[in-house]
């Protein structure tokens, strides 16, 4: 799960490095057509994320991710075919249409096979895969600039096709041997799997099941949750537009050249890794999410602030504030799994991953690239403001959250003692409103 992660990451950062690798010129983009492709690409993710929650349900959740993963090989390789600006847009729309379902496969995959007390931190584990994808990203950028400018086949072209054919055999390794369920893992002996699903139930979270219903459907659409988490996820995931497509022209624009910013965008990756494995331990040991979330917004924020007000002149405290900025990759995983382990019934949990969450992902990921406007270069002033802003945002979107969970608690703690068997409605796919023992997760 955490090398899936890591290849959609690196599929998205490779328009980031190709940028200075003279993918611009080459292509003949100009104006704001460079933005517009990490723009089109998240609009078709929005819009195939309803036809990729249908199909989750319907099929067994690791053979959909399997066959996407083999998709976004395919097209990530076409990449390097393109000539024109209209020929990378069809492919990075398609691109977002088949990525569409990495988040909802793998919120699914978490909880049909972790209990709501390990989730944060298998989460934040796989979850790393995005800081990896950094540091193999820049690595890989930087070499592939070693290829001679006089060449048949330009660098940059030669990344995408090498990053398409690794994706096609992680896509076929998936397909055939990640399982599904419990039930489906053949590496498990019959003690171990009946051991595992007594822990799912126990945690009130059972292995999702294929009906789509409606009336769950209904339910999530008017709990205030699931648009409050669309809002935090979108506020969060602006910034990412500045780690997966702005940050080398940001380093480039400190006054370094496109190698250097190659391999100095590599530690943006090691402080992703460390806040989401680190934050993630800390909630596994007792520490509550929102507060979690919170502390790791704040580096972030300083990081934002730097951009935004240091002269050009202090390359330092420039790099510095990238770096600080790739916090924000943690508090995005921390609010997914919030959001999984505070919503209950198969169609309602997944239609919070497939919309809602994936939804403001999207959302963010749109209008962060639309802030960086070709008029501002190179400095992008506005656009790095804008990131400051929202994630002060996204603090207090997290403290209403927790403070709409106190009390919906306090309101069922007069259900305490009616139930002698709390496990009794775990597996009758109840949602968290049917289930009055549900204890929302601070």
């Amino acid at each position: 799960m955490t090398f899936c992660y890591f290849l959609q990451f690196i599929d998205k950062v490779t328009l980031n490095y190709g940028n200075v690798m003279g993918l611009q010129a080459e292509l003949g983009l100009v104006g704001d057509q460079f933005s517009r492709l990490p723009m089109s690409f998240f609009i078709a993710y929005i819009v195939f994320e309803f036809l990729q929650m249908f199909v989750i349900q319907k099929f067994p959740v690791a053979k959909v991710l399997g066959v996407n993963v083999v998709i976004w090989g395919i097209l990530t390789a076409c990449c390097a075919a393109t000539q024109n600006f209209a020929g990378i847009l069809v492919v990075r729309i398609l691109l977002g249409a088949s990525e569409a379902a990495i988040v909802p496969c793998m919120m699914i995959l978490t909880s049909n096979f972790v209990d709501k007390k390990d989730a944060a931190f298998f989460t934040g584990v796989w979850y790393s895969g995005l800081g990896i994808g950094q540091i193999v990203g820049g690595l890989l950028s930087f070499l592939f600039q070693h290829v001679s400018l006089t060449a048949p086949v330009s660098g940059w072209r030669i990344m995408f096709i090498v990053i398409g054919m690794l994706n096609i055999l992680a896509g076929v390794y998936v397909f055939l041997v990640l399982p599904s369920t419990p039930l489906e893992n053949k590496k498990l002996t019959a003690k171990e799997k009946y051991v595992l699903l007594v822990k799912l139930t126990e945690g009130k979270l059972g292995v999702t099941g294929k009906i789509f219903k409606p009336k769950q459907a209904l339910e999530l659409l008017f709990d205030i949750q699931g648009w409050l988490f669309l809002l935090i996820c979108a506020t969060i995931s602006f910034s990412s537009n500045t780690i997966s497509t702005f940050s080398s022209i940001d380093i480039v624009s400190f006054g370094f050249t496109s190698k250097e910013a190659a391999l100095l965008g590599m530690p943006s990756g090691v402080v992703s890794v460390f806040a989401s494995v680190v934050a993630s331990y800390f909630i596994k040991r007792g520490s509550p999410r929102y507060l979690t979330i919170c502390c790791t917004l704040v580096p972030a924020v300083v990081g934002a602030a730097l951009m935004s007000y240091l002269p050009s002149n202090n390359k330092a405290g420039l790099l510095i504030g990238i770096y600080l900025v790739n916090f924000i990759t943690c508090p995005y995983a921390l609010a997914i799994v919030w959001a999984s382990s505070n919503v209950s019934g198969s169609t309602k949990k997944i239609g919070m991953q497939a919309v809602f969450i994936s939804v403001g992902f999207a959302l963010g990921n749109i209008t962060g690239p639309l802030s960086y406007r070709a008029v501002d270069a190179p400095k992008y002033e506005p656009a790095k403001v804008s990131m400051l802003i929202t994630q002060c945002v996204s603090i207090g979107l997290a403290l209403v959250i927790v403070g709409i969970y106190y009390i919906r608690n306090k309101k069922r703690d007069k259900y305490v003692g009616e139930y002698k068997d709390e496990t009794e409605n775990a597996w009758a796919d109840l949602t968290d409103f049917e289930n009055k023992r549900f204890r929302y997760l601070y």
